[in-house]
Parts: structure tokens; sequence; C-alpha cells
């Protein structure tokens, strides 16, 4: 039996999360974190290497997978990661932050339980937020969520999904504005041993 929306918040309230919403899976929420090119007039990755790598083309991608796997390593990844999100949020609005997914760990087969079976939503305000510490510690120790940045006046998002050694950074419309910003964001991605491709 589905569980109803009251019943999600209160099942991440007892996860941890707190001032947050339960967001409606809708057109309008497919359409936000949409990572597909046709969703997007623009993505870019946030990458360990420069690009134009192809899967399998030789053994090094498989150590390099292999070495980033590694719990230790992933977390130096992900504090990187956020690093980039927090500085650029000094420059930037960053609105609100999207935890999105489809399963928990502690519960089998979770997403057969969320209304119409779309998995979870919640919106988190940037008010809300004391500590992205906490905050992403929480999404990716508690659930198998991904974190989304919004920064609404740029039409952006910043996608931080777990397993990932990438990032997907999609723009809804192309404006004088975030290409600016983009060229900010290339510079901090940089900063941190990373690519902007």
């Amino acid at each position: 039996m589905a569980l109803s929306y009251d019943e999600m918040q209160q099942l991440f309230e007892q996860i941890g999360f707190k001032g947050f919403s339960m967001r409606p899976y809708d057109a309008e929420m497919e359409n936000l974190i949409s990572e597909a090119a046709e969703d997007n007039a623009k993505a870019y990755l946030i990458d360990i290497v420069p690009g134009d790598l192809e899967f399998g083309q030789n053994d090094g991608i498989a150590l390099l997978e292999t070495h980033y796997y590694k719990e230790a390593n992933m977390a130096r990844l992900l504090r990187k990661w956020l690093d980039i999100v927090l500085h650029f949020s000094c420059y930037y609005p960053l609105e609100t932050v999207l935890v999105t997914g489809v399963g928990l760990p502690d519960i089998e087969d979770f997403k057969e339980q969320t209304p119409n079976e779309e998995g979870y939503f919640l919106e988190i305000p940037i008010e809300s937020i004391n500590d992205m510490d906490e905050l992403s510690d929480l999404v990716f120790q508690k659930t198998f969520g991904t974190m989304r940045f919004l920064f609404p006046t740029l039409d952006m998002v910043i996608h931080i999904e777990t397993g990932e050694v990438y990032n997907v950074v999609t723009l809804k419309k192309i404006t004088e504005e975030n290409q600016a910003a983009v060229e900010l964001l290339r510079k901090l991605v940089e900063a941190q041993g990373l690519f902007l491709v």
C-alpha cells in the first residue's frame, strides 16, 4: 500500500531531515530535475577527467573507477563537489536543495510504497539548511538519493548523485548571466582539480 505524502514526511523526519516539504512528481518537477538533452538548453559535466574517454577504451579507465569507488576516495570527491557548490552560492543565490530518489537502504521495495510509485522529492529551502555537510551526510548515508541544487536566477541545477564520478550541471535556458556564471563555475571546478566539460 502506498504511503501518503504526510506519512512520507513523517518517515523522512524520523530519518533526520528537517525544514522540508514533500513535492509531488509532476510535469514541472520532471522537467526541473531532468538531465536529458531534450529538456535542457545546455548541460555540462563536472568530471575527474577532461572528457573524450570511451568506456572500455583501456584498462586505465577501470583502474580510475576502482580508485574513486573506494569509500574514502568517494568521500573526498563529494567534499570537492560540495565546496564548489558552497563557493558558487556566495556569488549566485542558491534557493533550494531537492533530494530525490526511489530507494532507501533500510526499506526493501520502497519505490512501490511511494505515491504513484514515483519515488521521493524533498524540497529544502536554503534557510532551513544550517550545515551542508550534515545534509549531505544524511542524504548519502541514509538514502540512495540525489542532491539537486537549484539556482533559479540562472535557470541552473547542479545534480550530485551518489556513486558517480561526475556531476551534471543543467541550464534550462541560455542567458548572458548564466554564461558568465558558467565561467565562474569553471574556475571553481578547476581549483578543485576537476574539469567542467
